[in-house]
């Protein structure tokens, strides 16, 4: 998990408008267990900043038109996966969010989100920063806090800053001539091979026969000689 990073967005993306939790269960189409961990787990969404070729001078992209940073303050220090999908499904447009649990840290967390020419939106799996001590907003004049927020990364258009500001929270980088896309499913198999690699450790210590732990650490040595060749930086 990497370190936070929060970034310092200019006055021109400034939004700063709380948004009803009612209008999201409206767009997202909600359940009542959704609906409840809304109410017992958030205090407060709001859209804090907006990011596009207009608020930040940078040219558009087909693909993405905005970058949209929701802080949400918590209730207490845990948020389920069903809240962010719920607030990613409802908004078009990716989203970057900043987590302020009730004991006043912060984490930046995300995923990697893709709309279809027809509407239709496919979220990754979310990655997250480390927690660590609230930070003011972007936008605040206390130079304590503010100096340890980064500027922005510079970038041709707003695609490539949504995958450079999605990148800071991946645990791998690009590799060369590697698409965004293929990386977070580079990242998914990873995942999956992390998991059968630690099934077949069980499975491993718990074998009696020689023979058959023969076997069985021929197959790890397999998933191994994959994961190092999916983890190569180049």
């Amino acid at each position: 998990m990497p370190n936070a990073i929060f970034y310092k967005y200019p006055k021109s993306t400034e939004v700063n408008r709380t948004l009803p939790k009612s209008k999201l269960y409206e767009q997202g189409k909600v359940n009542s267990a959704i609906r409840e961990l809304f109410v017992t787990q958030v205090e407060q969404i709001t859209w804090a900043n907006k990011l596009s070729a207009q608020t930040l001078n940078i040219e558009a992209h087909e693909q993405i038109k905005e970058i949209q940073i929701f802080s949400i303050v918590l209730k207490g220090d845990e948020l389920s996966e069903e809240v962010l999908q719920t607030v990613d499904k409802a908004i078009l447009h990716p989203i970057i969010f900043e987590i302020t649990a009730h004991n006043q840290h912060m984490r930046t967390t995300a995923c990697f989100k893709e709309v279809g020419i027809n509407g239709g939106i496919t979220l990754s799996e979310y990655y997250c920063s480390r927690w660590q001590k609230r930070l003011s907003i972007s936008n605040s004049q206390e130079p304590d806090n503010i100096d340890k927020r980064q500027s922005l990364p510079l970038t041709l258009n707003i695609k490539a800053l949504y995958e450079q500001l999605l990148a800071s929270l991946l645990p791998y980088p690009l590799k060369e001539f590697e698409t965004f896309p293929e990386l977070i499913k580079r990242i998914d198999a990873i995942k999956l091979l992390n998991k059968q690699q630690n099934q077949i450790n069980n499975k491993l210590s718990n074998e009696k026969q020689f023979k058959n732990k023969v076997k069985i650490n021929a197959e790890l040595k397999q998933i191994k000689q994959a994961l190092k060749l999916l983890t190569l930086s180049v």
